[in-house]
């Protein structure tokens, strides 16, 4: 009986002992699930669940500047500046909703409009040239819609780029171009005769 007793001890240490070299001897345990840049986002835009996805990554000293799975702080939170697709989000990147971020609100002027809602992205075209030769020209892409009113969009720049709105809604003929949720950057390409409209747009 006292044998039984014995191995029975034995085979239980063995047990434990296993577990716990399991336990410190596996990396992943210093692994934690934090929030990444899952597109660019612009300053002064809202940081949506969208933008975001969750990366594994080995931090054995911790998370703090980090965003953990689950984190709460980023419910009305704003991008600090230019974010990157790919980076580790970090408390520095981002603004509560009570702090401010160089934020101008901006009424573009266009006419016939694609169908648009608040916080859609819209790329700004420029038709230019004369009657005789006209071009199409890219003047902005990605701009954040914030507003949409009778005959344009209410659009968020930095007050850097403000003037330059103003100037392209007072002076230039805009034309937009509304992005679909979720796409890719936009890459138009100036257009300024009938052969190069054809061969752009025969471009998947």
């Amino acid at each position: 009986m006292k044998n039984w007793l014995i191995a029975g001890l034995a085979l239980a240490l063995g047990v434990a002992v296993s577990a716990a070299l399991l336990v410190f001897g596996n990396p992943a345990r210093d692994e934690i699930e934090v929030y990444a840049v899952a597109r660019d986002v612009s300053a002064g835009t809202a940081v949506t669940p969208d933008a975001l996805r969750l990366v594994a990554v080995m931090l054995p000293d911790g998370a703090s500047s980090l965003f953990p799975k689950g984190s709460t702080d980023l419910h009305s939170a704003r991008a600090a500046h230019d974010l990157v697709a790919g980076q580790l989000l970090q408390r520095a990147d981002v603004l509560q909703g009570s702090e401010s971020a160089d934020v101008r609100l901006v009424f573009i002027p266009v006419k016939d409009a694609p169908p648009a809602t608040t916080g859609a992205r819209v790329d700004l075209l420029v038709i230019s040239g004369t009657s005789d030769h006209p071009a199409v020209v890219p003047f902005a892409l990605g701009v954040e819609v914030r507003g949409v009113v009778p005959g344009g969009f209410i659009v968020a720049v930095t007050s850097r780029q403000a003037p330059a709105f103003v100037y392209a809604a007072e002076v230039m003929r805009l034309v937009a171009v509304i992005a679909d949720p979720g796409s890719t950057p936009g890459n138009e390409e100036p257009v300024g005769a009938p052969d190069q409209a054809l061969a752009v747009a025969s471009q998947p």
